[in-house]
């Protein structure tokens, strides 16, 4: 199926469509015709709506990226820079679930789909209108997610993308979501631990809810003894941002000079005393870890071989904006998002961004002087962009 969604292009969602209705028919012979449950989805537009924000530094758009990049002129925009939904069903969102990727893909027959392949479907579809959007040679730089992101590489390389590399953001604020075996048996086996302590809080915070085992308790049933210490999950550390490029027109050289895109600020995106970037990042706690357990290597720690940007748990307003009470639950560091968009866009050119969310990359962009168009699906999150644009 994937090896000619290559040639799909912006037209990917109706193809496969076409395709996906083409596995269920027409009906063997003499076997009973079912009518279809498809529900019929809702039209599709036919140009942007009107923006929800626009000045001379940023255009925001309230409405489903999937729907709205196939849009935009073609081959219009310098770079895409975005940190999109991982997959992950983070918190129990929508928008991080299958169940919300569904919605984008109403005009597919996602019935027979695994979780996993909708949201490599969704991948494909995102990056079909990106691939119609950006000019030939054109950089993406996206975020994913540990587990997921093979799917969206293939998602991103299906709709004829370039992969060119991959860049490891290490960090130490990931939050470890593990099952305790040994625990999760007792609680199989009827069995209770009185001296389990639990701290649970119900305020309104990023995350809302949140549960705080502050005691483990102690094993009852023999089996719960042997699993003790055992769980599900690493705790996460790193988190992959895909470079992949739209190809170019025939010759390189000629396409950046034709479009003016197609290379890598190497110089602009150098750091401590001009070194040249690396595919590998660090917050401060990673690179201070590096330092303990390295030492120094040739008269330097070895941190300073690798650009290192500030990243706090528990970020200030400053890097998480709250508006009318809602404020983002996954945001990344400003001076991150700042070096990624110098890399791949060129001087004061036009950055996509169709995940919006907070507005990191939004703000990121307009600050060193590139125009942002940018796409926001979820309506509570635009006071937040524009709370960072107000600043």
């Amino acid at each position: 199926m994937w090896a000619r969604l290559r040639r799909c292009g912006s037209y990917l969602p109706d193809e496969l469509v076409r395709r996906t209705r083409a596995r269920t028919g027409p009906e063997q012979q003499g076997a009973t015709v079912m009518p279809d449950s498809t529900p019929t989805p809702a039209a599709r537009l036919t140009e942007l709506p009107k923006p929800v924000f626009a000045d001379e530094r940023a255009t925001l758009y309230l409405g489903d990226a999937v729907e709205l990049l196939p849009l935009l002129p073609e081959g219009s925009i310098d770079a895409l820079v975005t940190d999109p939904p991982y997959g992950l069903s983070f918190n129990g969102q929508a928008w991080d679930d299958a169940s919300g990727f569904r919605e984008s893909l109403s005009h597919i027959d996602t019935s027979e789909m695994s979780a996993p392949e909708v949201f490599e479907t969704w991948c494909t579809a995102w990056a079909a209108g990106a691939l119609h959007a950006l000019k030939p040679g054109a950089y993406v730089a996206a975020f994913g997610g540990a587990r997921t992101w093979h799917r969206m590489v293939r998602g991103i390389e299906n709709a004829g993308f370039e992969i060119r590399d991959q860049i490891a953001w290490l960090h130490t604020t990931g939050m470890p979501k593990s099952m305790d075996l040994s625990h999760a048996i007792d609680k199989h086996q009827g069995m209770q631990r009185t001296d389990r302590v639990v701290q649970t809080t119900d305020h309104d915070g990023v995350l809302g809810a949140t549960r705080t085992v502050l005691s483990k308790g102690t094993p009852v049933t023999e089996d719960a003894q042997r699993w003790e210490g055992w769980g599900t999950a690493l705790r996460p550390a790193f988190e992959p941002i895909i470079i992949a490029r739209k190809p170019p027109e025939g010759n390189l050289v000629r396409n950046v000079l034709r479009h003016g895109v197609g290379g890598i600020n190497i110089d602009d995106g150098r750091f401590a005393d001009g070194r040249w970037p690396t595919n590998v990042a660090f917050d401060a706690g990673q690179a201070d870890a590096l330092d303990v357990l390295t030492g120094t290597w040739q008269g330097e720690s070895l941190s300073r071989k690798f650009p290192i940007f500030r990243f706090d748990h528990k970020p200030s307003t400053l890097e998480r904006p709250r508006a009318f009470g809602v404020s983002h639950t996954t945001v990344k560091p400003l001076a991150l998002m700042r070096w990624l968009v110098t890399l791949v866009a060129p001087p004061h050119g036009v950055v996509l961004e169709p995940f919006a969310g907070s507005g990191a990359t939004v703000e990121a962009a307009v600050s060193d002087g590139y125009r942002v168009l940018c796409f926001e699906k979820n309506a509570s999150y635009v006071p937040l962009v524009q709370s960072r644009l107000d600043r």
